[in-house]
């Protein structure tokens, strides 16, 4: 179970969270050229929903073959490996409904997406579910890989103390 604490004085806040938390590997969107390839992470949609909204940004985008990976109902990844600038990039994110707005947040706040690659505990692995096809671009030799800590529940008690 994950616990929130919060404490507000005098125009400050002390955040502090306990949970249980797992170790994944992802890749970052960033390229050795410094453009970035694009990358979806959406949540609380249907597997047509999520075709839908991406299917409209590779239309307007003009954007090549997509591939949706899915690990458990109403969650889904797509990946692209069009190359594009990050400005480029976040307008994409922008007209993608269904978008996970922490994904976004993260991506501005870091100047590279991240998608985990690594199976989330209790979860089964990711699957290819569909592809988008448009035209081939060839896949990037290499990515960044990284190794991050999230908490394994996203949602929690929060205890509130102050104003």
């Amino acid at each position: 179970m994950r616990q929130n604490i919060r404490i507000k004085l005098f125009g400050h806040t002390f955040f502090l969270m306990f949970a249980k938390t797992q170790t994944l590997e992802g890749v970052t969107s960033l390229q050795s050229d410094g453009k970035h390839i694009i990358m979806w992470d959406l949540e609380k949609c249907t597997l047509n929903q999520a075709k839908k909204t991406i299917l409209e940004v590779q239309i307007k985008y003009g954007l090549p073959d997509i591939f949706i990976v899915s690990d458990a109902e109403e969650s889904f990844r797509g990946w692209c490996f069009s190359k594009v600038d990050f400005k480029t990039f976040l307008k994409i994110l922008l007209d993608t409904g269904f978008l996970d707005w922490n994904f976004f947040w993260w991506t501005v706040k870091r100047g590279k997406a991240t998608l985990r690659v690594s199976n989330k505990k209790n979860r089964v692995a990711q699957e290819t579910v569909c592809v988008l096809y448009s035209y081939s671009v060839p896949i990037p030799e290499s990515c960044e890989k990284v190794v991050y800590d999230t908490g394994v529940e996203k949602r929690g008690a929060t205890i509130l103390l102050g104003d």
